[in-house]
């Protein structure tokens, strides 16, 4: 994501928010029932933001007794408040007992894991360049990120079938130049308009805010999730929200706790607050054209895939990469293709 080519493709652009993290990964340790290793933990905080942020546990259970945790916070770059990542492990070490349970003597490391991830809050799908000639950024260098799921990894996880399609069809008909290339991306606009709640988890540099703020609105947020059925929640935590369930949750949120807006308002300003209704309604006209054109476009696009693809192979990125933006760029969840099997001669038994 901070690569020199990376910055280049971008012209320098700043990135628009980091989480300073630090972690590690323990392989042993931890009392018999501390904690059950079929779960992980997602957005756990501990304490307020009377010292400027807020923290935020993550826990991923490995093999055996392994766990990898993370404590991380939303950080506005800022240069007078860069976020020390020695401050932060000085916070690890001494909140981990409390956050686990656990006697750090007894622990055995394995590593450490720390860095500041970075992010860019994208508009729309074209809004930042992710390829030169013959160059494209995948995964986290393209730097689309989720404001939950903070690294481009899951958003390459979750798009893998469409980048790997596209990427497979340009090679085929050498389709390298940057904007053929810069079709090919993960961008999703229901991921888009979820970034102002990463500003609601976020402290500006040099306000003072109520030392509960961010801690009220996460409980309305996951109280407002945990009343749902199960199947919201991980579509919500998955980034797989369509805009029907988005607005059902948004209003329902407003209505539980009527301060939510001024409080977001106040934590991302008027021009944050603007430039997100311009991100919503890009995301409405995206979830209308899909809504219009699902029924018959990509059924359309599998029948007309031969013929365009082998005489006008450019128009037939452009048509797949739509498609591909129309379904799995609203949350959609992408239907792979199973391998076709080889064909095998078949062994004939002897009998003698």
């Amino acid at each position: 994501s901070a690569s020199p080519i990376a910055l280049q493709l971008n012209e320098i652009r700043a990135f628009d928010s980091v989480c300073p993290t630090v972690g590690a990964v323990i392989a042993k340790g931890f009392e018999p029932g501390v904690w059950d290793s079929d779960y992980g933990d997602v957005l756990n905080s501990h304490g307020d933001i009377s010292r400027g942020r807020q923290l935020i546990w993550e826990l991923f259970p490995g093999a055996d007794e392994e766990l990898t945790i993370y404590l991380f916070h939303y950080h506005q770059v800022h240069p007078q408040n860069p976020g020390s990542l020695l401050e932060m492990y000085e916070d690890f070490f001494t909140i981990l007992p409390e956050y686990r349970r656990c006697d750090l003597e007894k622990l055995e490391w394995r590593k450490a894991t720390f860095g500041y991830i970075p992010w860019h809050f994208s508009a729309d799908s074209s809004d930042r360049t992710v390829a030169f000639e013959r160059i494209i950024a995948i995964g986290d260098a393209a730097s689309l990120q989720s404001p939950l799921i903070f690294t481009g990894f899951g958003s390459l996880v979750r798009n893998l079938y469409r980048l790997t399609d596209l990427l497979d069809t340009a090679l085929r008909n050498n389709l390298l130049s940057a904007k053929d290339l810069n079709q090919i991306r993960a961008y999703q606009s229901n991921v888009a308009v979820t970034w102002l709640f990463s500003k609601g988890m976020m402290v500006p540099t040099g306000s003072h805010l109520p030392p509960q703020r961010i801690n009220s609105i996460l409980n309305t947020f996951f109280g407002l999730l945990a009343n749902e059925p199960p199947i919201v929640a991980d579509t919500f935590i998955k980034d797989r929200t369509d805009w029907l369930t988005f607005n059902q949750l948004a209003l329902k949120a407003a209505r539980q706790n009527p301060a939510l807006i001024p409080w977001i308002w106040e934590m991302a300003g008027a021009k944050d607050f603007v430039r997100w209704i311009g991100i919503y309604l890009g995301f409405t006209v995206e979830a209308l054209v899909s809504w219009l054109l699902r029924g018959w476009f990509p059924s359309l696009i599998d029948s007309i895939k031969p013929w365009v693809e082998k005489h006008y192979p450019a128009l037939w990125l452009k048509l797949l990469a739509r498609n591909y933006a129309l379904n799995s760029g609203l949350g959609r969840s992408e239907k792979v293709k199973p391998p076709v099997p080889k064909r095998t001669q078949p062994v004939m038994a002897s009998n003698k």
